[in-house]
């Protein structure tokens, strides 16, 4: 016997042909949900444009060997790079004379501001460690040894480096801050030590490796950052840093590296550089195998709203099964409370027609989002959290979950609760979801979670999990 169509099941076709979703993808869901070819061809007034047994359904993840074995091989590579630095959103040098990027935005105007006057708070004139310090014109900045002011703004600053480098802070020097009024300047040098400062410098961390260096505020006019031999000059943009290793890919000093600060004309000039050494306490290299994702967004996280016919869709089935929902038992114990004889969450499973419609309706806007085109993945169900339950700070599965959405069904809450996420610079933010909007996140790569305790009886959202295809 054919299978009917629905009301929500003629909905969903007439909703994915509006919004000009692929008709043969449209075609082969409805051929896997049991809909016969002619019931189909008459309802949607279309002919697929292939052999139907040809076509892939988009919203399955069976029987896709290949494609998952061409993952694993991507994936596998991702692994081999965990010794390697990756800098997302930056703009490599392309030159094979010296490893060099450009990265904007690392901080944002507030975090300048703040660095600027702790800096201004605590200047003495800069010393130089090098062969020609009779030349007093050398270097006429002051500085700032901002790791000696124990002040936790600073270290939080600190750490973030260290994570956006990937190495471990036992391999980095306090970050100094520098300041140049009009006509100060640094003239040509390299920031590792010569063969004469070795041992004066360099013995008990080693040679210095990575140079991380922020621009604090926009200079009127001056200020670049020049290195000569590899024709590059990066005018001062507030928040906006250079990274570049000091060694060659044997490990030894880079004279490609050589760079000068030129003199400020106008205004005045504020930075904070971080170096980093060949010895440290522990392993040298730091990020997770998540961490070697592809950045596909500025941020990694964006706000916005569901379909309102689909999300009346989603409350009204939520309220005619909550009374169904079974305990969840996650692996990991990522979502846990402290609520004495009761349960973190629950979760109310979804019917194939809602996590199809689900998939489909944010697909569009998801593949717009991330600038790529993806693969759904997964629909979770209706998880509903409980009294006191927190989600720890983690990254979502490797292999599938690399662009995902929060969907908030409803919520019966005192306060307000923050989904926690940091973004592509390792900046923490706080995203409150009322009922009916959407969070995506490029959940693969970038820590998040709920690490303050529900105040309230319960919060519902669904999850929906992409891929790059």
């Amino acid at each position: 016997m054919e299978r009917a169509f629905t009301h929500d099941w003629l909905q969903w076709i007439e909703l994915n042909l509006q919004r000009g979703c692929d008709k043969d993808g449209i075609f082969r869901v409805l051929l896997d949900e049991g809909f016969s070819h002619q019931q189909i061809v008459t309802q949607m007034r279309y002919e697929p444009s292939a052999d139907p047994g040809t076509i892939e359904n988009p919203l399955s993840v069976s029987n896709q060997v290949g494609r998952d074995a061409k993952a694993e091989a991507f994936f596998q590579k991702v692994r081999l790079y965990r010794d390697k630095i990756y800098l997302p959103n930056a703009r490599p040098l392309d030159t094979q004379l010296a490893e060099l990027y450009v990265l904007d935005d690392f901080l944002d105007s507030e975090e300048c501001a703040r660095l600027m006057a702790l800096i201004a708070s605590q200047l003495h004139d800069s010393y130089i460690a090098a062969t020609n310090e009779e030349d007093e014109s050398f270097r006429t900045s002051s500085t700032c040894d901002m790791g000696r002011l124990d002040d936790p703004f600073v270290k939080e600053i600190d750490a973030r480096i260290c994570r956006m480098l990937g190495v471990d802070s036992s391999y980095g020097e306090v970050i100094q801050g520098q300041h140049y009024s009009v006509g100060q300047e640094f003239k040509a040098h390299t920031d590792y030590f010569e063969a004469d400062q070795y041992d004066k410098y360099a013995t008990a961390m080693g040679q210095r490796t990575y140079t991380f260096f922020i621009y604090l505020n926009n200079v009127e006019e001056g200020g670049e950052t020049e290195f000569e031999s590899l024709d590059l000059v990066v005018r001062p943009r507030q928040g906006s840093a250079i990274v570049w290793n000091n060694l060659d890919a044997n490990g030894i000093p880079n004279p490609n590296t050589i760079h000068r600060a030129h003199p400020v004309r106008r205004g005045e000039k504020y930075v904070i550089t971080k170096w980093f050494r060949a010895l440290g306490s522990a392993p040298m290299y730091s990020k997770e195998p998540n961490e070697y994702i592809h950045g596909y967004t500025r941020q990694g996280f964006c706000k916005t709203r569901l379909d309102p016919v689909l999300f009346e869709k989603l409350v009204a089935f939520y309220r005619e099964n909550r009374n169904d929902a079974v305990v969840e038992t996650i692996e990991g114990d990522y979502v846990r409370t402290n609520e004495v004889d009761s349960a973190a969450s629950t979760v109310v499973e979804l019917p194939a027609s809602l996590k199809a419609a689900i998939h489909v309706s944010l697909l569009h806007e998801m593949n717009a989002w991330s600038g790529t085109l993806l693969e759904p993945t997964h629909v979770y169900g209706i998880r509903d959290y409980q009294r006191g339950a927190v989600l720890e700070m983690h990254r979502d599965r490797l292999e599938t979950h690399i662009i995902s959405a929060i969907i908030n069904v409803a919520q019966d809450i005192h306060s307000p609760w923050p989904l926690c996420v940091e973004d592509h610079y390792y900046r923490l933010h706080q995203v409150y979801l009322e009922p009916g909007e959407v969070v995506f996140y490029e959940g693969g790569r970038l820590r998040h979670g709920r690490p303050y305790a529900l105040d309230g009886a319960s919060f519902a959202n669904i999850f929906c999990h992409y891929r790059p295809a």
